[in-house]
């Protein structure tokens, strides 16, 4: 007998379906200009959908993105209402466990230390071949 990969899948189909709904429900539903620049980079839901781990990415200076990080903390019990009004078929609305996601601003800060390492002149290790 084969084991059932159906609950995996339900899971990843969940986490798309909350990853669309909060972000719309952030760009739409919430006129607060603190989120102008909020998204909702990805969700994760635990296995028993107790809870959820939310990633969202602030554009702006790292106290920006700490004080978006903030708000949307502080609105989870609301997110999470307008998730059950939006997915009635979930029995549960899992709890938002909201982070920022770091991989963009860590991509810029890599890039920006590329660009400047091409600038400077090599290394003395590679001289000895030009001779």
């Amino acid at each position: 007998m084969r084991p059932a990969r159906d609950g995996g899948h339900r899971v990843e189909r969940i986490n798309v379906q909350l990853q669309q709904e909060l972000a719309l429900a952030l760009s739409s539903e919430v006129k607060d200009p603190r989120l102008e620049l909020v998204t909702v980079v990805a969700v994760e839901c635990a296995p028993d959908l107790s809870y959820a781990r939310v990633k969202i990415s602030a554009l702006g200076e790292q106290a920006d993105r700490e004080r978006a990080l903030k708000v949307v903390r502080g609105m989870s019990g609301y997110l999470r209402y307008v998730l059950g009004e939006r997915l009635p078929h979930l029995r549960r609305v899992p709890r938002l466990d909201v982070r920022l996601d770091e991989s963009i601003p860590y991509g810029v800060r890599v890039s920006t230390l590329l660009h400047q390492l091409e600038g400077e002149p090599r290394a003395a290790s590679g001289g000895d071949h030009e001779r």
